[in-house]
């Protein structure tokens, strides 16, 4: 049996139905009107005008002066908005603390004492696909990924470009061979100008996605065979441990996507003054100012450096550029 489907408004998040927004927004131009005045044009029946009105009188966006024939008056959009703004903000801050205890009773139940705890196996491209997105929106510090032909359907992952504006550190391992993707080129200098920092290597031996480090997802078997539609989701547990130290250990090695456009070269005369810039104590604003650059740029500057010398705090960093500009 077919569902008839409830068009969603601008308001739909709040829970107001695309009919409901639009008698309300009638309402606000004119208010004290009558069912009857309200629809009249629009085509609305009686019936599910009625109904719209009741369910915005239960929302207090709509208020019933007495009266036959009823008349209508329309609550002040930042006040009864902005209380269903709070009232749903209160339901998903619920929804959210009762995440964590069904997580908490998800690990109580699942000791590791089977394999089957360990890994849980996603079949199907959609599923995978689904499975991947859903980790990496939910991303809260890192992701970190290994990439690498063959590549399913659109690359613009705006996951990720999600992720990179909420704040999340994204350090991508690119197979060499990913390059002669049509597109992927473009798409890598993309996500490279957004925040991620991007190294490759020659031999990238599986596609990969570890989330906060606390999750791994990658594909059963090699591409192109039936495993291949099937995933596993790794949870804590030596295996995962295992994938964590190899992408650290791939990290290290690998060469960073800047480094391989200039042909291996040293960072440029701008990233050299960067280096001192920092290691005389200026902050990115200061530095932006003194190079006449975008505070953007400074910064994805800042992380290059600290990607190709495999550090992860402006600390570690300082160390290393005082050794760099002294020896």
């Amino acid at each position: 049996m077919s569902r008839e489907r409830v068009d969603e408004g601008k308001l739909s998040a709040v829970g107001v139905t695309a009919l409901d927004e639009q008698l309300y927004r009638r309402l606000l131009t004119a208010p004290g009107s009558t069912l009857a005045e309200l629809t009249a044009g629009t085509g609305i029946g009686t019936t599910r005008a009625r109904q719209a009105v009741a369910r915005l009188e239960r929302c207090g966006l709509v208020s019933r002066r007495p009266g036959v024939p009823a008349r209508f008056m329309p609550a002040p959009p930042d006040v009864a908005v902005g209380s269903l703004i709070a009232r749903r903000q209160d339901e998903l801050e619920r929804a959210r603390l009762e995440a964590e205890s069904l997580l908490a009773d998800f690990h109580q139940g699942t000791r590791y004492e089977h394999s089957s705890q360990v890994v849980e196996l996603i079949s199907g491209q959609a599923a995978i696909s689904q499975r991947a997105a859903q980790l990496m929106s939910g991303a809260e510090h890192e992701v970190v990924l290994f990439d690498k032909p063959p590549y399913v359907g659109a690359q613009d992952n705006p996951d990720e470009m999600d992720a990179l504006a909420r704040g999340v550190r994204w350090r991508a391992i690119y197979s060499t061979e990913s390059l002669t993707e049509p597109g992927q080129l473009a798409r890598m200098t993309a996500f490279r100008d957004a925040g991620e920092q991007a190294r490759l290597s020659p031999v990238v031996p599986t596609k990969l996605v570890i989330v906060d480090r606390r999750l791994a997802l990658m594909p059963l078997g090699v591409d192109g065979s039936d495993a291949a539609q099937t995933a596993v989701l790794v949870h804590p547990s030596s295996l995962l441990s295992l994938l964590v130290t190899h992408f650290d250990g791939m990290w290290e090695r690998s060469i960073s996507f800047d480094q391989h456009l200039n042909g291996g070269q040293p960072p440029p005369k701008s990233e050299q003054r960067v280096l001192q810039l920092l290691s005389a104590g200026l902050k990115d604003e200061a530095i932006a100012r003194q190079l006449g650059i975008s505070l953007r740029t400074t910064r994805r500057w800042i992380a290059q450096v600290m990607a190709d010398r495999g550090v992860t705090t402006r600390f570690q960093l300082g160390l290393v550029v005082a050794r760099e500009l002294t020896s």
